[in-house]
């Protein structure tokens, strides 16, 4: 779910259809204290712009870094030095700068997002995994993995750019878990996790590379 906090109607409106668009759930600010009320722990991405109606984007980034370390990204028209460091001493993850172009504004989105493992959480399109609680979420509703299926996800997440044999995969797991498993058993997990993902932007997460194995999906 991503919050935006910019107080033009018309590129908040513009934003959001195009957010929606590309398969991302939003909530909409248009002032420093709707964006304080509308924060909560569902929140997994912040877009603000830094002029905004009763208060600073900026220090409206410190408010939120006080409370999480959900990645943020500053919308400003402003392009001096000056105020970009502050806003990413501030906290920010990064910022873009207006007039910007639709595809350069989804493509940090997906950047920041591939990047963002903190609080051993990690971010990915519209997943959140939890690393250490073992909890996978989708569109805030929790995924309900086996104990197998779970590290079989967090690796292909962890080497997304590798192309993972079953074998390799069988490998990885039994180290991890102590346990001797089948070969086969790759491919029903495989397959009841593509069940429970889903897709995302109507491809498949894992994808199967013909005659070698699987990864995770390529953009």
């Amino acid at each position: 779910m991503i919050l935006i906090v910019e107080d033009d109607d018309a590129i908040q409106n513009s934003l959001k259809e195009l957010l929606m668009m590309k398969g991302y759930d939003v909530v909409q600010a248009f002032s420093y204290q709707q964006a304080l009320n509308a924060f909560n722990k569902n929140i997994q991405f912040v877009l603000i712009d830094i002029q905004l109606p009763g208060g600073n984007g900026i220090s409206l980034c410190q408010k939120i870094r006080d409370l999480s370390s959900v990645p943020i990204l500053f919308l400003t028209a402003k392009d001096d030095e000056g105020t970009i460091v502050e806003a990413l001493n501030r906290g920010g993850d990064d910022y873009i700068i207006k007039p910007f172009r639709a595809s350069e504004l989804i493509a940090r989105i997906k950047s920041i997002m591939r990047r963002t493992i903190k609080n051993d959480v990690i971010v990915i399109d519209d997943l959140v995994i939890d690393t250490q609680g073992y909890h996978v979420y989708k569109n805030d509703e929790e995924i309900i993995l086996s104990a197998i299926s779970y590290e079989m996800l967090f690796l292909f997440v962890k080497y997304q750019k590798m192309v993972m044999t079953r074998e390799r995969l069988t490998e990885l797991i039994e180290e991890k878990t102590g346990h001797m498993i089948e070969n086969n058993t790759v491919s029903v997990h495989i397959k009841r996790m593509r069940e429970k993902l889903g897709t995302y932007q109507g491809k498949d997460y894992i994808e199967t590379v013909r005659g070698v194995g699987y990864r995770w999906k390529q953009e």
